[in-house]
């Protein structure tokens, strides 16, 4: 090759300098984004797992914990393994979070094993944890918290009885290891695709340096913005179509974007939005001074469907469901979100009361009609749906409490119907 000399020779040692530095600095970006959100992912997810089995438990066992004769009971019901296996195995996420209740600082019941098999029941919690669950009452997340010699992620919510006192814990929680493996390995790849971008730059740089350049700005600058929670942060066609390795960058961090989006803003199984994303929604709407009805509905006897057909037909059935009210809602320009187990929250904007009440007594008779077909056998499903306008003056979580309360009503009265007023 021609050797360069003069302005030129610099020109081209600044550029490669240059494009060097980029290339550092997006695989330091990448490697601190995607750890910022694989450790938020695993903070939704805990935090998800841990409120579910609380609320699970809450729905199945009326009344206040305690402990008699060394079992654990509930509004006079004593809980069994059994009883606790079949609430996680309810959860979406359970598969790769393990959970536990404990009795004051004791574990009765756990999903995690010793190495020979063994449930780690009747230890103790970690003193932090002690400390700062059942010594301050308050729910916590743990990045590190270790638990039979392994690192968890894990969120503890305080048990309380009726005097306001703690009296136990709940917790969900992810190994580290696995997850890190991942997260190391995306962070390789980063680095590697990094590595291209530098070669590519340094044969082309002559004439396409200044645009190269320029695109990987445009990405680094679309990854903080991802990081800093912009899910809404776009790449230019141009850039997304490049037919290099710069592309390649491009859509990577693209589908990291919608992949990120998915973890943070969806329920795993139904794609629904998440209760996190969904308030975020109702949020913007009060920004935008709108109104809306609130429509919480639930799957009635669900538990009969996974006790009679398995678990794989309840989620079946909840996708299905699912499936249903998101199209439904989205042609009333509105949007559902899993707020529980088998629960949904529906949110109709600029919707009265009265125009709701039609739609909503629609999807039931589409719910009530539609084909669940399991094993060659059509299982029954119907929901059982509660309604409330928001008022002036009022918070999402009045207006959603509300439209609880008067599900939990249809319920008493029957189920498979809507209730939109008290009493």
């Amino acid at each position: 090759m021609k050797k360069l000399n003069g302005l030129t020779e610099k020109i081209l040692k600044m550029i490669a300098l240059t494009a060097a530095l980029i290339c550092v600095c997006i695989t330091a970006a990448g490697a601190v984004l995607i750890y910022i959100a694989t450790e938020e992912g695993i903070k939704t997810e805990v935090n998800y797992a841990a409120h579910s089995l609380y609320h699970l438990l809450d729905s199945e066992f009326h009344g206040e914990y305690y402990l008699k004769n060394g079992s654990l009971y509930k509004g006079g019901v004593m809980i069994s393994y059994i009883d606790f296996k079949t609430t996680t195995d309810m959860i979406a996420c359970s598969d790769d979070v393990d959970f536990t209740v404990f009795w004051e600082d004791t574990r009765m019941f756990t999903t995690v094993k010793r190495s020979d098999g063994s449930f780690i029941t009747g230890t103790s919690a970690d003193q932090k944890v002690i400390d700062s669950v059942l010594g301050r009452g308050i729910e916590y997340y743990y990045s590190r918290v270790k638990i039979n010699g392994r690192n968890y992620a894990g969120y503890y919510i305080p048990i309380m009885d009726s005097s306001a006192k703690t009296v136990g814990m709940i917790f969900a929680g992810r190994p580290l290891d696995m997850a890190r493996s991942n997260m190391r390995k995306i962070i390789t790849c980063f680095a590697i695709i990094s590595a291209c971008v530098l070669a590519v730059t340094l044969v082309v740089f002559s004439k396409f340096s200044s645009k190269i350049v320029g695109k990987l700005l445009e990405i680094k600058t679309f990854m903080e913005n991802v990081a800093g929670g912009d899910f809404s942060a776009d790449l230019s066609l141009e850039t997304l179509s490049q037919p290099d390795e710069v592309g390649d960058i491009a859509r990577s961090a693209n589908t990291l974007r919608y992949n990120l989006r998915d973890l943070v803003e969806r329920d795993p199984l139904t794609t629904l939005l998440n209760r996190r994303s969904c308030r975020k929604s109702i949020d913007r709407l009060l920004e935008q001074k709108k109104g809306y009805t609130a429509a919480m509905a639930d799957i009635d006897h669900f538990k009969s469907i996974n006790d009679g057909y398995g678990h794989a037909c309840g989620d079946m059935v909840l996708k299905e469901l699912s499936a249903m009210l998101k199209e439904e809602t989205e042609k009333k320009k509105g949007f559902a979100s899993r707020w529980g187990g088998e629960e949904f929250l529906i949110i109709l904007p600029e919707s009265e009361l009265s125009d709701a009440e039609a739609f909503l007594e629609k999807l039931l008779r589409m719910v009530r009609d539609a084909e669940y077909v399991w094993e060659n056998k059509r299982i029954p499903v119907t929901i059982t749906i509660g309604a409330a306008q928001m008022a002036d003056g009022e918070t999402p979580d009045d207006t959603i409490n509300r439209a609880d309360h008067l599900l939990y009503a249809g319920k008493e009265s029957g189920r498979n119907r809507l209730v939109t007023k008290a009493g």
